[in-house]
C-alpha cells in the first residue's frame, strides 16, 4: 500500500508536467503562426501594389508625367521667396517686445498694410510690399546654459518648490518666453532688404520698460561702485598707516636689537594686518572691475549676435515646390479613385 503512493504521485507529477509543456507548445505554435499571418499579409499586399501598378502603367506614367510638368510650369510662375537669420539676445526683459512686435509684423503683411509697415521698418512701399513673413524661435543652447537657466529658475522658487521640480520636467514645460536667445528669420521677395529689417528691428525693440530696467541697473551698479571706491580709499589708508607703523618698529628694532642683545633682553615684535588689508584691497577692485565689466558688456537692451546677411537666401523646401507636391498629390488621388471604382465595381456585382 506504501509503495502504490509514491507510484501514483510521480505518475501525477508527469502528466502536469506534460500538459504544462504542451500549453507552452500551443502558445508558441499561435504567436508564430500570427507573425506568419503578418508577413503573410504584407506580401500579399506588395504583390496586389505591383499587380496594380504592373497593369495601370500607362495610366499611372501618364498621370504622373502630366503632374511633373505641371508643377515645372507653375515653379518657374512663382515668386521666388528669399530668408535670412539672426540671433540676438533681448535684454532687460526686451524679450517680450520682442516676441510682440514679430506677431505685430505678421499681422500688418496678413492686412497689407504697407504704410505701417514702411514706418517701423524705414522702408519704401514696394520694399514694405515685398515682405512674406517674420519667424521667432529658441535659439540652440549648450548644456551648460540650460542648467545655468534652470539654476536661475529655481532661486525664484522655496525650498519645498524647489523639491518637487527636476530638470527634465523644466525643459519639457519650458516655452518661448523662458529662452534668452532667439532665433529670428525674416522672409521676403526682394533679395537686398534684410539689413534695412535688421536696424528697424533693433530700433523697435526699445521700450520704456526695458529703458527704466536698464537705467535701475546702472544706478544700482554706479552706487555699489562709489561704496567700493570709499571702501578702496579707507583700506588703502589702513594699509599706508600699518605700513608706517611696521616702519618706525623696524627701525625701533634695530636699537632695541642691539640694546636687548648687550643686556640679554628680547624685544617681542608687534603683529600687523597687512596681508588682510591687502587681501581686501584686491577683492574690491575685482568687485570693481566686474562692475564696470557688466556695464560695458550689458549696455544695450538689444544684442545682435549674428545679423541678417547683404543678401538673402532662395528658400528651396521641398513641400513648397510643385513639380514634387503635384505629382503626389496626383497619384494619391488616382488610388482613391482606383480603389472607389473597384468598391463600386464590387457593390453592383454583389449577389
Amino acid at each position: 500500500m506504501n509503495q502504490e503512493q509514491p507510484s501514483n504521485k510521480n505518475t501525477n507529477e508527469e502528466v502536469d508536467l506534460i500538459v504544462f509543456f504542451n500549453l507552452i507548445g500551443n502558445a508558441l505554435n499561435k504567436l508564430l503562426n500570427f507573425v506568419k499571418s503578418i508577413f503573410i499579409g504584407l506580401y500579399r499586399l506588395f504583390i496586389f501594389t505591383i499587380r496594380e501598378i504592373f497593369l495601370n502603367i500607362k495610366i499611372i506614367a501618364a498621370v504622373t508625367i502630366m503632374a511633373i510638368i505641371i508643377g515645372y510650369v507653375l515653379d518657374s510662375q512663382k515668386q521666388k521667396v528669399y530668408y535670412s537669420e539672426m540671433f540676438v539676445a533681448p535684454k532687460f526683459q526686451s524679450k517680450y517686445e520682442l516676441i510682440n512686435n514679430i506677431s505685430y509684423y505678421n499681422s500688418l503683411i496678413r492686412v497689407r498694410d504697407v504704410e505701417e509697415l514702411s514706418n517701423q521698418f524705414n522702408i519704401n512701399e514696394e520694399e514694405a510690399k515685398s515682405l512674406v513673413n517674420f519667424e521667432i524661435e529658441i535659439g540652440p543652447e549648450s548644456k551648460n546654459e540650460q542648467l545655468e537657466s534652470f539654476n536661475g529658475f529655481l532661486k525664484t522658487l522655496d525650498s519645498t518648490t524647489k523639491t518637487k521640480i527636476t530638470f527634465e520636467d523644466y525643459l519639457d514645460n519650458r516655452n518661448i518666453y523662458t529662452a534668452n536667445i532667439f532665433l529670428l528669420r525674416a522672409r521676403s521677395l526682394n533679395y537686398k532688404i534684410f539689413k534695412k529689417l535688421e536696424q528697424g528691428l533693433s530700433k523697435s525693440i526699445s521700450n520704456e520698460f526695458s529703458d527704466i530696467e536698464k537705467k535701475k541697473r546702472d544706478s544700482v551698479l554706479m552706487l555699489e561702485k562709489e561704496n567700493l571706491e570709499q571702501s578702496l580709499v579707507e583700506v588703502r589708508k589702513l594699509k599706508d598707516a600699518y605700513l608706517d607703523v611696521l616702519q618706525k618698529e623696524s627701525e625701533k628694532n634695530v636699537v632695541s636689537s642691539n640694546l636687548g642683545s648687550s643686556l640679554g633682553l628680547q624685544v617681542e615684535k608687534t603683529e600687523t594686518k597687512e596681508d588682510q588689508l591687502l587681501t581686501r584691497e584686491i577683492e574690491i577692485l575685482n568687485k570693481l572691475n566686474a562692475i564696470k565689466k557688466e556695464l560695458v558688456v550689458n549696455d544695450e537692451v538689444f544684442e545682435k549676435i549674428s545679423s541678417f546677411k547683404e543678401k538673402g537666401l532662395l528658400e528651396d523646401v521641398w513641400y513648397k515646390n510643385y513639380k514634387i507636391i503635384l505629382p503626389l498629390l496626383a497619384l494619391f488621388l488616382l488610388t482613391l479613385l482606383g480603389s472607389f471604382i473597384k468598391f463600386y465595381k464590387h457593390v453592383i456585382n454583389y449577389k
